[in-house]
């Protein structure tokens, strides 16, 4: 091989080890999650707490170009408004509430940013009560269409120091009685939210109040005959209860009966 053939084939492969660095996939991740947070709120003077009532952080996840996910460094976090309500503690890496509002938080990972969240900042959660507008009887329609359904909602209150509504607590919801059912792959009685789909937890609004959800009784579904035809009545019981630091909330659990009876119609 003369001198000149090996610096052509030595420049060649230079050019074709640049071009494998520039061809390279970026460092970072290809995308990231949305911000999940332990709790929907933070309270004042306190951080925010998991549901066992354990300090923990907000989580960014990251993603490869193949949607997997990876390791990679580790996820900032800021507080967008002027006068903030709240700051995040780097060193704990937690969300500290300071006074009652609510906090614009955005997280980063490299050059991607999550969508802004609102946080609101609240008195500490100590009541559950039951709110207005259950129905103490349920009617269920009873005909040839099985899509129809009797339903009630199920309201609840949750309140803090001097009756102070607070926003963003979970409530969790269990059937404690049902109605038997004739189909084994179908219940007869079951709760969905606010937009159709089976569920068994709310989340309190400004006014401290759950009332997304609600009861459901398929009529068609009900083994008890005499109970489908109206010729007898019987109960669902429905329990809601909500926790703060791990703790129940006095008042936990709240206690719904629902009495129900058929109501055959054309």
């Amino acid at each position: 091989m003369t001198l000149r053939h090996a610096t052509i084939l030595v420049l060649i492969f230079a050019a074709l080890g640049v071009a494998c660095i520039d061809l390279s996939a970026p460092k970072g991740p290809a995308s990231i999650s949305l911000i999940q947070l332990p709790a929907a709120f933070v309270v004042r003077g306190d951080v925010m707490r998991d549901s066992a009532g354990t300090p923990a952080p907000p989580v960014v996840n990251q993603f490869s170009a193949a949607g997997q996910v990876i390791g990679g460094q580790a996820p900032q976090f800021f507080i967008l408004d002027t006068a903030p309500a709240a700051h995040f503690d780097p060193a704990t890496g937690v969300l500290v509430g300071d006074h009652l509002g609510t906090v614009t938080f955005v997280g980063q990972v490299g050059t991607l940013q999550t969508p802004t969240v609102a946080v609101p900042v609240t008195v500490q959660p100590t009541v559950i009560d039951q709110g207005t507008g259950a129905k103490d009887t349920i009617t269920v329609p009873i005909s040839a269409d099985t899509t129809l359904v009797g339903s009630s909602p199920i309201p609840v209150l949750v309140t803090g120091a001097g009756d102070t509504a607070v926003k963003g607590v979970v409530v969790h919801y269990a059937i404690t009685r049902t109605l038997a059912s004739n189909d084994p792959l179908r219940p007869a009685v079951y709760i969905t939210n606010q937009n159709g789909k089976l569920t068994t937890t709310d989340t309190t609004n400004a006014t401290g109040s759950a009332s997304n959800d609600r009861l459901n009784v398929r009529g068609r579904l009900l083994a008890d005959v005499g109970v489908a035809t109206g010729q007898k009545v019987d109960s669902v019981i429905v329990q809601a209860s909500a926790s703060y630091k791990g703790t129940p909330l006095a008042g936990a659990p709240v206690t719904f009966v629902f009495h129900v009876v058929g109501s055959i119609v054309p």
